[in-house]
């Protein structure tokens, strides 16, 4: 079973490390493999799960001493999805970390809604790099829908609160994003809006393509 890079063992010392969540969760692990689709969690002492790799946002090593050359694989997946995000990299990091949010779903966010364009507005009246309505810019403290910043900050914000609500369920959360709570509530899942199965598809696919940097390093 191929390893991730730089987030196990270092000299062959197996290292431990917090796993984080899409959904701003952590786990503290010994090790983190990955099999396909799946990473797999030592827990010490035999104990291990599996859980999609897609669900992990990232790895934090908890080994002192790591040399630089060891984290490099874990730098490449930093600066592919930064590189895509561009300006607005440090912007999105830093709203990402404040809400307990996904960085790397939140940039991917961004792509999709306004292709990074802080002025889009649609043809439904949602404006800036997150897309907000104006009644959820209004929920969420958001004065000036094209200020990145407030705009980032509203849609991260809105963002948390839906995964709260879906208990981290990711996809349900993007659905409630695009379609509302009330939609996803009514139909018990991602509701059968093209629109939206789309919107789903593609964020997560674009997340996941950002990741592709460090899984091809193994």
């Amino acid at each position: 079973m191929p390893t991730l890079v730089a987030i196990l063992a270092v000299s062959g010392v197996v290292a431990d490390e917090l796993v984080i969540f899409d959904d701003g969760r952590t786990l503290e692990v010994s090790a983190l493999e990955v099999s396909g689709d799946l990473a797999v969690l030592d827990l010490g002492n035999g104990a291990r799960i599996s859980v999609p790799f897609a669900r992990v946002a990232s790895v934090e090593k908890r080994v002192p001493g790591v040399a630089e050359a060891d984290l490099a694989p874990v730098a490449e997946l930093t600066s592919a999805w930064k590189s895509e995000a561009g300006k607005f990299a440090e912007l999105i990091e830093a709203t990402a970390r404040r809400h307990r949010v996904d960085p790397v779903l939140l940039m991917a966010m961004a792509a999709v809604e306004s292709n990074f364009d802080p002025f889009a507005v649609s043809p439904k009246g949602a404006c800036g790099i997150l897309q907000l309505i104006p009644a959820t810019a209004e929920r969420f403290g958001v004065a000036d829908v094209f200020d990145a910043g407030q705009n980032l900050n509203g849609g991260a914000g809105y963002l948390r609160w839906l995964l709260d609500r879906f208990e981290g369920e990711t996809e349900l959360a993007l659905a409630a994003y695009n379609a509302g709570e009330t939609a996803v509530d009514r139909y018990g899942g991602i509701p059968p809006y093209a629109e939206t199965r789309n919107y789903v598809s593609r964020v997560l696919s674009r997340r996941t393509a950002a990741l592709r940097p460090l899984q091809a390093s193994n």
